[in-house]
């Protein structure tokens, strides 16, 4: 009598489950390394940040800016009479901006001091004693002041060091180019009081 044929599965290599397992661990991995690096909603909305340095004409997209000067008082008194008194310190910024494409509409919406964490917009109290969201044209800068209100404790800690000035067209600043120029605050004299010149249109 014939041997019936075996019925069973072959039993398969145990290579084969070990490959099975590496590819998996691979897979893994990749779809880690793709969840980690992938942009986040916050970063596609981010504003696209322009580097200069102080004296220098920086260009985005629509907005052009040089960074004349920052000086840092206890008060600051502005061309049109306002005067800035403060149980922190000023930070008194000399700059000239300017549209670039269209002055319609374009004005410095947003003008803001970065200090580690933390934003200080420019004060709009000093109203046409400043350049901080006012209209621009194109081609011709607007040359002034802008102020910023900061409490005096910052200056002597390490963010102080690396701040920066921060200039866009719009206080929504999303997708757009905003102008960053990095500034020593720490190193700079802190002087009793600061008269500001009338902002002009055309370099001063």
């Amino acid at each position: 009598m014939s041997a019936l044929p075996d019925a069973r599965p072959a039993a398969k290599g145990w290579w084969r489950y070990a490959l099975n397992g590496l590819v998996l661990v691979a897979v893994l991995v990749v779809a880690g390394v793709v969840a980690h690096t992938a942009p986040t909603k916050g970063l596609w909305q981010a504003p696209i940040p322009v580097a200069g340095a102080l004296g220098e004409e920086i260009a985005g997209r629509n907005l052009v800016a040089t960074i004349d000067g920052v000086r840092v008082a206890e008060q600051v008194t502005a061309a049109n009479g306002w005067a800035g008194e403060t149980t922190g310190v000023w930070v008194v910024v000399d700059a000239g901006v300017a549209s670039v494409v269209s002055d319609s509409p374009a004005r410095l919406g947003s003008a803001r001091l970065q200090i580690g964490e933390t934003s200080y917009s420019a004060s709009t109290r000093p109203a046409f004693g400043t350049i901080a969201d006012q209209s621009l044209t194109t081609g011709i800068a607007l040359t002034g002041p802008l102020m910023f209100e900061v409490p005096r404790a910052l200056l002597g800690s390490e963010a102080a060091h690396r701040a920066s000035i921060q200039l866009a067209l719009d206080e929504d600043r999303r997708v757009d180019s905003q102008i960053e120029v990095p500034v020593d605050l720490g190193a700079l004299p802190v002087e009793a009081s600061v008269e500001t010149s009338d902002p002009v249109w055309g370099v001063r």
